[in-house]
């Protein structure tokens, strides 16, 4: 089975016709969708290049938002939005840091069965080493919750270098044992010196394959894509941004043919409790 581990949609299709065009203008021709964000474009793009499986990551940017990605995450499960989404999509959760109800949130998130929540302290003004936001992801490792972050540089703030990058991911994770953390972006090495996440790899961290074509000739990231243990690679692409066939053509450029059943769906089905 072959399972993105980092994909976006936005519910309902109208939102989606108002944010990637207005994502798209804000980086300002850099890059280019490659979907239009809907649900229905998203499966039509998995379903073309042979996936089988996405895990959708949505962002909580206010505590207020819990409520509606519950409820859109539910009814992807229970086939309210059609059976080739209940087939093919697997929600995350996510949930804002300061959300004043963030352990009954946390603990909800749990018991209904999800397997993950998904986190970016640039969308949600944190970072991964303030203490104050270490609950959240405490609580995420009693409960056996994996987190996907954003890491590293997030074209959508050029400036920004201060919040997700392998310094505050190494603190997180040194001070919260247990936690199921994948660091997106291999590991959140774009923007920082050569083997700046060397040590994420020692400290436990998963990380996935997304990042953009104009990333992928870097010879930091060529090293990481050769480098991270193979049963802690995911593949992800962080659709719409990136067509699945063109991620899928470069990590088996660069992985051995016996890293590709781990890296292709194996460590996903782990996580998800699927195998």
């Amino acid at each position: 089975m072959t399972i993105d581990f980092h994909a976006h949609c936005f519910i309902p299709d109208a939102i989606a016709k108002r944010a990637i065009p207005a994502m798209a203008e804000s980086v300002k021709g850099i890059i280019s969708p490659v979907g239009d964000g809907t649900l229905g474009d998203m499966l039509d793009h998995l379903e073309m290049d042979g996936v089988d499986m996405a895990v959708m990551l949505p962002i909580a940017t206010k505590p207020v938002h819990y409520g509606v990605i519950l409820r859109n995450a539910l009814a992807l499960r229970d086939g309210s939005l059609g059976d080739r989404a209940k087939r093919m999509v697997h929600p995350f959760m996510s949930i804002h840091p300061a959300d004043p109800e963030l352990g009954a949130h946390m603990d909800e998130i749990a018991s209904l069965g999800f397997k993950g929540i998904k986190v970016h302290p640039y969308y949600q003004n944190f970072s991964l080493d303030d203490p104050s936001t270490w609950p959240l992801f405490r609580r995420a490792a009693d409960l056996g919750l994996a987190v996907v972050c954003h890491c590293g540089f997030d074209i959508g703030y050029p400036d920004r270098f201060d919040a997700c990058g392998p310094k505050e991911v190494a603190t997180l994770m040194r001070n919260v044992p247990g936690l199921k953390f994948v660091a997106a972006h291999l590991g959140g090495s774009l923007g920082y010196a050569d083997h700046a996440t060397d040590e994420l790899i020692d400290l436990g961290c998963y990380a996935d394959t997304g990042i953009f074509l104009k990333d992928r000739a870097k010879d930091e990231q060529l090293r990481l894509l050769e480098s991270w243990p193979a049963d802690r690679l995911l593949f992800g692409t962080d659709f719409p941004w990136t067509r699945h066939a063109k991620v899928i053509e470069w990590v088996k450029s660069v992985r051995p043919s016996r890293d590709w059943d781990n890296v292709f769906g194996g460590n996903a089905m782990r996580l998800l409790g699927l195998a």
